[in-house]
């Protein structure tokens, strides 16, 4: 039986970036044209050339920067990725100096939570495909290293990482195996990587199925972004994550399944956000009338997980924590 890992204390922490959510302190100002005929990345994470500017009430700006991006950074960071982001770098027991990378970073909201625990003495570096993302992760902390690079790829020196993370990005991977090959040749020895992926099981994909379902009532021809919400759950089997990273050359592998909840003042504000930040060009550029009809199905299927706070349903991730014990040749 493959070995559960500890729960580790979540700590409270000394620096905390503003929660970016409905009316703080980003706001949309405008969209450039919709991105039909952009193409498709080979990472579906990648989204289409649509761009927006987003201002932030301290005055920053971020100018031609997607639409998608933007409002991923918006709606969906402080939502589904910032409450593991803690939870992820505890189990990773990083301390002051560590060496820490970030693998498919997106805005870079691990990046921040290992900032604020190793450094100014330790050393950062988030890497994405996606250069929208990277525009806004630079923006908003400038002493993290952000580097556009395939995952397989990443032309960083061997044992050059104390810890490394993965945070829902592994299963949109083309070729799983040579990322966490990657991981393992750039983490020094005694290394921990840190890998987590959402679980369909159960109700897992409570929030979701209703959006699929809508999706294909409205636009039954249209694969791509029903494909896109199948990959979100690609990596559904936690024991699978932990065999590619023992595959892979990981030691000391352990896997769990957590729970967390995720909230939204109403169902229709998941959903527009939800497809609002998707980085699927068909969706993006849904007729206004279809998108609205697309929301208020899916909202409506949603209603058992609506009560008068809002909506909340459950999401769960696999967890898999493992170690280097002697550098990769």
């Amino acid at each position: 039986m493959r070995p559960v890992c500890a729960a580790a204390p979540i700590a409270a922490s000394s620096h905390r970036e503003p929660r970016r959510g409905r009316g703080s302190d980003l706001v949309l100002v405008t969209s450039a044209a919709g991105p039909d005929g952009c193409p498709m990345s080979q990472d579906p994470r990648e989204e289409p050339a649509a761009t927006v500017a987003v201002e932030r009430r301290e005055g920053h700006s971020w100018e031609g920067v997607s639409v998608a991006a933007a409002r991923y950074e918006q709606d969906l960071v402080p939502a589904l990725f910032e409450p593991w982001a803690d939870v992820l770098v505890d189990l990773a027991d990083l301390g002051p100096g560590d060496r820490v990378l970030d693998l498919a970073c997106g805005t870079g909201v691990v990046a921040r939570a290992a900032a604020r625990r190793v450094m100014p003495d330790g050393h950062v570096c988030g890497l994405d495909v996606n250069e929208n993302m990277l525009a806004i992760a630079r923006t908003i902390r400038g002493d993290i290293e952000w580097r556009r690079t395939d995952a397989s790829r990443t032309d960083l020196p061997d044992a050059s990482f104390d810890a490394a993370f993965c945070q829902q990005g592994l299963q949109f991977f083309p070729d799983r195996p040579a990322a966490l090959r990657e991981l393992h040749c750039v983490l020094a020895p005694g290394g921990r990587a840190v890998v987590a992926t959402w679980c369909a099981a159960d109700d897992g994909d409570a929030g979701y199925g209703p959006i699929t379902e809508a999706l294909q009532r409205h636009r039954p021809d249209d694969h791509d972004p029903i494909g896109f919400i199948a990959a979100i759950f690609g990596l559904s089997d936690g024991t699978e994550v932990a065999r590619l990273a023992e595959a892979a050359g990981f030691d000391d592998v352990c896997v769990e399944r957590r729970t967390g909840t995720v909230r939204f003042p109403s169902a229709e504000a998941w959903v527009e956000a939800f497809l609002g930040a998707a980085p699927v060009p068909s969706v993006s550029s849904l007729a206004p009338a279809t998108m609205a009809a697309i929301i208020a199905d899916a909202a409506s299927a949603l209603q058992p997980y609506v009560d008068p706070t809002g909506l909340a349903f459950p999401l769960h991730t696999n967890i898999v924590l493992c170690r280097v014990h002697r550098a990769s040749f």
